[in-house]
């Protein structure tokens, strides 16, 4: 009888060949927001995270000059948090906008399992193989339709066989704000998949009497099940998930200097409160308080040395939102983001 369980051991098969994949990470960033990252030379293995390795930062930069906010690159910033733990011993490697051909045909992020052995703790990541594509439509996007589906499996085996992998080395996962019932409808009724919602929130996506573990893997993921992502919808945190979020991006920037400035755009005020707040708590020393305002994009390193916050680092909650409310102002008032940070000084 077939295994039916997605998330298989891999660990007999044999290593695909990884060519052009991505050089050392692109994370060590000026603290705003938008930056010009360099563009890398493509080598044989990612060091993880590699952002934007295409240039199409200059998109996101066209995106919030007409005020809109960067959910793409909010997500990107959420899922680095939550691997930051497996990110220093380069156990994955998350790349963003990754490019399948000179076109723009693009998958929203891809995380390469480098140490295929190493079992990665959040739930959606339960299903990982040794190539993982993730397709994000955030909380203003219409729910995802059957094309967009069948987009996502043709994206897998694109991928596959750019790489020269076996499809049954891939996984794909549909990212969505809410459950799509009309959808699994149409999977089920017209298509013959089997859906199981494996954890909460998570969705393994099944054809009948396929053998899972030599095809490719497919899940959907309903951000409540991840709360960095939970936290970039319009509906109000409670507390309890305002708590877990403050602790994951706390550890995130202690541990690892993740910076979330993306992310941390795609939040409402009410959201952004709430958990500054709870990490306002966790920040005991000046120097917590220096690397929480880095990381979120409102200052630099410079400005920080150099002392020209003081007298607004004594509240962590008080510098963060009075950095962010300036910012969306300007933006509101059609100034571009580069006009912001010169008029902010933080170019």
């Amino acid at each position: 009888m077939p295994n039916t369980d997605p998330s298989a051991s891999l660990r007999d098969r044999p290593s695909a060949s990884l060519r052009d994949r991505p050089s050392a990470p692109l994370r060590d960033r000026p603290s705003a927001p938008l930056r010009d990252r360099p563009s890398a030379p493509l080598r044989d293995r990612p060091s993880a995270p590699l952002r934007d390795p295409d240039g199409a930062e200059t998109e996101t930069r066209a995106e919030l000059s007409r005020g809109r906010i960067p959910y793409h690159n909010a997500s990107f910033d959420a899922f680095l948090a939550v691997l930051s733990d497996y990110l220093q011993d380069d156990s994955v490697a998350p790349i963003d906008e990754f490019r399948l051909s000179k076109e723009p045909l693009r998958i929203d992020i891809v995380i390469i399992k480098n140490n295929r052995d190493i079992e990665l703790k959040p739930v959606w990541a339960k299903i990982f193989r040794g190539h993982n594509l993730m397709e994000y439509k955030s909380p203003v996007d219409k729910p995802p339709t059957l094309a967009v589906f069948n987009k996502l499996i043709g994206y897998a085996y694109i991928y596959a066989a750019q790489k020269e992998l076996e499809i049954s080395d891939v996984t794909a996962t549909l990212v969505c704000a809410r459950t799509p019932k009309k959808l699994f409808k149409i999977l089920k009724e017209k298509f013959g998949y089997e859906i199981l919602e494996k954890y909460d929130g998570i969705y393994y996506i099944m054809q009948q009497g396929a053998a899972v573990e030599m095809n490719l893997a497919l899940q959907v993921m309903v951000q409540k099940s991840e709360p960095l992502l939970q936290a970039m919808d319009k509906r109000p945190l409670d507390g309890a998930t305002a708590d877990k979020i403050a602790q994951i991006v706390f550890t995130a920037i202690k541990k690892h200097a993740v910076t979330l400035g993306y992310w941390s755009m795609a939040l409402t005020q009410e959201n952004l409160e709430n958990i500054l707040e709870r990490m306002g708590k966790m920040t005991k020393h000046e120097k917590d308080r220096k690397q929480v305002l880095e990381s979120f994009g409102l200052v630099d390193k410079k400005q920080l040395e150099e002392g020209h916050l003081k007298g607004r680092q004594e509240g962590l909650q008080e510098g963060l939102q009075e950095g962010m409310r300036k910012v969306i102002s300007l933006l509101e008032k059609g100034y571009s983001l580069e006009d912001a940070k010169k008029m902010l000084k933080l170019a």
